[in-house]
């Protein structure tokens, strides 16, 4: 079946990359506004008969993000595509997983119940939530881009100590570095942390690793408790809510994956997922 990529608002340069290394088609999807907001959608390209990937970030504007794939989606299936995969390397509304409150809604069912009647799988990359097919009637497909990170570290870095904020970065960090831990965080509210136990890293160079910073304060809040002075940071997803990049570099050098588009990308996803694709539908 022949396969051709869309790049929606918030991937395109990602989208362009992956179609260049699966060698297939590519264009960025046509999308206007009217004077009142309504979105105005067209593809350039014919897609009947075809497997259509649409790459999109559900980062920033999350909320348009997510209408503007149920668009294209049913527009492609509308057009008679023959299979509409979505490649979301950041998918957001995961966090809320549980009802802890009466007549709470939780997100991620919602979720996985409006992309499972618009497309027929998903591609992320690692997902704040481990098992997310149990939420989906659809296959969902995780990339493990922290395989990147590690290469990283290990061909840039010599007699580093590698740090994890918390428990979800432990297997990033484990067995990197001269010598790696992980700190025991509680989360007080959604801008503060605190951590216990000690740690020694005088006059060491420290590399802290996250999956994700969405207001920078686990990292901020690490650096200042372990009083460090030469740090840098590496993050999957780089959400970095308003101005919350800027504040983090002035505690550290930052570097992250293009999951999300902003000036710290230094680490490119597009092959990871370009490989999955392969593997699960050939080039």
């Amino acid at each position: 079946m022949v396969m051709i990529v869309i790049g929606m608002s918030n991937s395109k340069l990602l989208a362009r990359d992956i179609a260049r290394k699966l060698n297939v088609e590519y264009f960025d999807l046509d999308l206007r506004h009217s004077v009142d907001g309504e979105m105005h959608m067209k593809f350039s390209e014919n897609v009947e008969g075809r497997r259509v990937l649409l790459v999109q970030s559900f980062y920033p504007h999350q909320n348009n993000a997510l209408v503007e794939v149920l668009f294209a989606a049913n527009h492609a299936r509308d057009l008679n595509a023959k299979e509409i995969i979505l490649v979301a390397p950041y998918l957001s509304y995961l966090r809320e997983d549980v009802r802890k409150e009466k007549n709470e809604c939780v997100s991620i069912t919602i979720l996985g119940e409006i992309l499972s009647g618009a497309v027929d799988s998903i591609i992320s990359v690692d997902p704040h939530v481990r098992d997310l097919n149990k939420h989906f009637s659809i296959p969902v497909y995780s990339v493990n881009a922290g395989e990147l990170i590690k290469a990283y570290v290990k061909n840039n870095y010599n007699g580093v100590v590698v740090v994890g904020p918390d428990e979800n970065s432990r297997n990033l960090v484990t067995g990197l570095g001269e010598r790696f831990f992980v700190l025991d965080k509680k989360r007080k509210d959604e801008f503060n942390v605190k951590f216990s136990k000690g740690y020694n890293l005088e006059n060491k160079k420290v590399v802290l690793i996250d999956d994700v910073a969405i207001t920078g304060g686990t990292l901020i809040q690490a650096i200042k408790y372990l009083d460090l002075k030469d740090v840098d940071c590496f993050v999957i997803h780089p959400v970095f809510s308003g101005g919350a990049l800027k504040e983090l570099e002035k505690h550290a050098n930052v570097i992250s994956c293009n999951t999300i588009d902003n000036d710290s990308n230094k680490i490119d996803v597009s092959g990871i997922i370009a490989r999955k694709i392969k593997d699960e539908w050939g080039s």
